[in-house]
């Protein structure tokens, strides 16, 4: 089947624009498969970013038809539009080139959880849900997906804010019990919604709310 896919180009030495490829795929083909066989037979200078190709490294996170997504695990004829499919780079982050994006703004914010934080995780826990603190791919569809991420560059954000919220002994930062923290959250739940491994990330920020107010969870300094 014949597909139109659309890329929003962006490059460093200046200028955006959208080229159209017209390629060939069985709907049941991932959007990364055509995004690379674009890359390998039309356009070598089309750049992204990809790994394990089954949805667990978060690396090809991409704005499809405009919807956050793992292109790895996304199927194309399951969201082109009239044969049409267009890609973009992740919202809120600076790109380097083309659909691929620096989550050093991210990441950088990592730094308030610290070892023993991850290490003394609440013993309410079962192994269940201990288990899927863990299942987070770092892939920024949550950042990308959140009105608040794009728009306050001081928002830790729904991945860090979800960690806190089973973290250790009931203590946190100070920082997540401010305005760049908890009571950032409008509660949109976007970030949810797009998780592409049901991390729950606005659920858990919801929960570490109810837990500060409460007094359940002691802010250090």
């Amino acid at each position: 089947m014949k597909y139109r896919l659309v890329v929003r180009r962006v490059k460093a030495t200046g200028g955006r624009r959208f080229d159209v490829f017209e390629v060939e795929a069985e709907p049941d083909e991932s959007v990364l498969d055509v995004v690379e066989r674009v890359s390998l037979q039309g356009d070598r200078t089309l750049t992204f970013e990809h790994a394990c190709h089954h949805g667990v490294c978060g690396a090809c996170g991409m704005v499809i038809n405009g919807v956050e997504r793992l292109a790895c695990i996304t199927r194309i004829g399951e969201v082109a539009r009239g044969g049409v499919v267009v890609v973009e780079p992740l919202r809120g982050f600076r790109v380097v080139s083309d659909l691929a994006v620096d989550k050093s703004r991210m990441f950088g914010k990592y730094r308030l959880v610290t070892p023993t934080t991850l290490e003394k995780l609440d013993s309410r826990l079962d192994r269940v849900e201990f288990e899927k603190l863990y299942d987070c791919t770092e892939c920024g569809i949550c950042y990308s997906a959140c009105p608040i991420a794009n728009t306050f560059k001081d928002y830790l954000g729904p991945s860090l804010l979800a960690i806190v919220s089973r973290s250790a002994e009931g203590r946190v930062p100070a920082v997540i019990d401010s305005r760049a923290g908890v009571w950032a959250c409008h509660a949109a739940f976007e970030c949810s919604v797009r998780c592409p491994v049901d991390f729950k990330p606005g659920e858990s920020i919801m929960r570490l709310r109810r837990r500060l107010l409460k007094g359940e969870v002691e802010v250090e300094g």
